[in-house]
């Protein structure tokens, strides 16, 4: 059985018969430069206040988001991971479907289904590189419509171009947008063809810089745009679970009443509020963009030089298919996790992939390089360097 979702150590452990310390983790999609300093020393100091219950209002980590993007903190809700707020945007906004892709993550389906709206999904082709068309996208949405789009989307790592999706979301005002943006801090540069933006707007480089525009300024208003931030991977603080969305106003308050009190916990308040603030953030970002970008490159040459065929994505992982004959996903991501005690995410259940395509996330170097000798450990004779 393929786990829903990586990173689950505990089960990877019993299947290995190793410590979970000692596995090399290449099925979650984590900051490689782990987590920030200023990070760990919050949660060290707030320690001591852990008698005492969280804000249920988030107002420090909401005043701190609110700053990094210079919007409103009355356009922010905070959550237990993106993930608890992709599970309840069905509830807000009650639409008549869900209009997916495939691939895409495979929760706004599964959240679909727990609140019983029915799911449409359009399949993206892997002969064109799973890349979507947001006119294709906005044809196939009908009026009541909940639309997700990752940027970039998981599994595949494609992005769409920021301007042409904010095209599609301001001329079909009858469909609400829900843009998953959980890896776009990876992403070096989004946006291109700033200098032709009007003048009375400012560039940006993802659509949670464009949000207090379209939602204050009468030109721009997008009461349908919905934007989800994750705070779990860019900063390496996945076990805190710590996500935010960005929306009106109005919705924002809503989707605040439904969610239960204390969803954000004190560490991780205070583990966002830090990174936010960390002077030294910037630096921070520069670095792991640069060696994600770098460490993505090298592995998708050496993969594609071992004959496995890698779709161009641009986040801090990579999908790859497993051509015939070599054995199926299931069977390779075994032999890795036994033998070399690596995991890689098997992604046959993503709808639109079948049991070839694996998912792997880009690490450090050496990392890299140990996955890459161990993948021609396990392919053996199946698949050899080619030069």
């Amino acid at each position: 059985m393929t786990d829903r979702h990586g990173g689950n150590l505990e089960r990877l452990s019993s299947m290995s018969g190793r410590p979970p310390q000692t596995l090399l983790d290449f099925s979650a999609n984590i900051n490689p430069l782990g987590m920030p300093a200023a990070a760990r020393e919050a949660l060290i100091d707030g320690i001591d206040a852990l008698g005492h219950y969280p804000d249920p209002n988030c107002t420090a980590l909401r005043q701190a988001i609110a700053a990094h993007h210079d919007i409103d903190p009355a356009l922010i809700v905070a959550g237990n991971g993106a993930e608890q707020l992709i599970w309840w945007l069905p509830r807000l906004v009650h639409p008549r479907r869900v209009l997916i892709t495939a691939p895409c993550y495979v929760d706004y389906r599964r959240a679909a289904d727990v609140w019983g709206v029915p799911v449409q999904v359009l399949e993206l082709k892997a002969e064109h590189g799973f890349r979507l068309d947001p006119e294709r996208l906005a044809v196939a949405a009908r009026p009541g419509d909940l639309v997700w789009v990752g940027q970039p989307n998981n599994p595949t790592g494609m992005l769409v171009e920021p301007d042409a999706l904010e095209q599609v979301v301001r001329h079909r005002p009858d469909v609400d947008w829900a843009i998953d943006e959980a890896f776009i801090d990876f992403v070096e540069a989004v946006t291109t063809a700033t200098a032709q933006r009007p003048a009375n707007r400012p560039g940006a480089d993802s659509f949670i810089e464009l949000v207090d525009a379209v939602t204050t300024a009468a030109a721009w208003r997008l009461p349908n745009l919905i934007v989800l931030r994750s705070m779990t991977k860019f900063y390496a603080l996945a076990g805190l679970r710590l996500g935010y969305a960005v929306l009106s106003a109005d919705r924002a308050d809503a989707l605040a009443q439904l969610l239960p009190d204390w969803s954000v916990n004190r560490l991780a308040s205070a583990a966002g509020v830090a990174v936010l603030a960390e002077p030294e953030r910037s630096a921070f970002a520069e670095r792991t963009r640069v060696s994600v970008r770098m460490q993505r490159q090298w592995l998708a040459q050496v993969l594609r030089g071992l004959g496995l065929p890698v779709i161009d994505g641009q986040a801090n992982y990579l999908l790859l298919r497993l051509p015939e004959p070599l054995p199926t996903a299931t069977v390779i991501a075994e032999r890795l996790l036994t033998q070399s005690g690596i995991a890689v995410r098997v992604c046959d259940n993503y709808a639109g992939l079948d049991e070839r395509y694996l998912r792997i996330a880009v690490r450090t170097a050496d990392e890299n390089q140990r996955l890459v000798g161990a993948l021609q450990s396990v392919l053996g004779g199946e698949c050899s360097l080619r030069e």
